[in-house]
C-alpha cells in the first residue's frame, strides 16, 4: 500500500508543477518583461493613462511573484519530502512545463488579452482594437 501512495502523491506533485507551478513562475517573468513593454506601448498610442498602468502594474507584479514564491515552495516541500523520486518527478515536470508554457514569456496574442483583461474598464477600446487590427 505505500507504493501506491508514494505513486498517487508523485502524480499529483508532477501535475502541480506542470499546470500550477511553472505557469503561474513564466506569468510573473512576464509582468516584468513583456507586460510592462507591451503596457507601454499602450500608454504612448494613448490607449490608456500612464497614472493607470503606474497603478495598477506594480499590484500586478507584486502579487505575481507573492503567489510564484508560495506555490514554487509547496512544490519545494513536497519534492523534498517524497527525496529522491519526488525531486525527479517534480523536476522533470516543471522542466516540461517551462517548454510547454515558454509563450507565455513572449510577445503574442495571450499579452494582449492579459493588457485588456487588467485595462479593459480603463482604456480607449476603439484605439486598442485599431492597434490590434493593425499588428496582429
Amino acid at each position: 500500500m505505500p507504493e501506491t501512495s508514494i505513486f498517487f502523491f508523485s502524480a499529483l506533485l508532477a501535475l502541480f508543477a506542470f499546470f500550477v507551478v511553472g505557469p503561474c513562475i513564466l506569468n510573473a517573468i512576464s509582468l516584468f518583461g513583456v507586460q510592462k513593454k507591451f503596457a507601454a506601448t499602450m500608454v504612448a498610442e494613448g490607449v490608456v493613462e500612464q497614472s493607470e498602468v503606474d497603478r495598477l502594474h506594480p499590484k500586478k507584479q507584486i502579487a505575481g511573484v507573492i503567489i510564484s514564491v508560495v506555490v514554487l515552495a509547496a512544490l519545494a516541500v513536497g519534492c523534498i519530502n517524497t527525496a529522491p523520486m519526488g525531486l525527479l518527478t517534480g523536476g522533470v515536470a516543471l522542466v516540461a512545463s517551462f517548454l510547454k508554457y515558454r509563450k507565455i514569456v513572449e510577445f503574442n496574442s495571450l499579452t494582449v488579452q492579459r493588457f485588456r483583461n487588467t485595462y479593459q474598464d480603463t482604456m480607449n477600446h476603439d484605439k486598442y482594437n485599431r492597434y490590434v487590427d493593425k499588428h496582429f
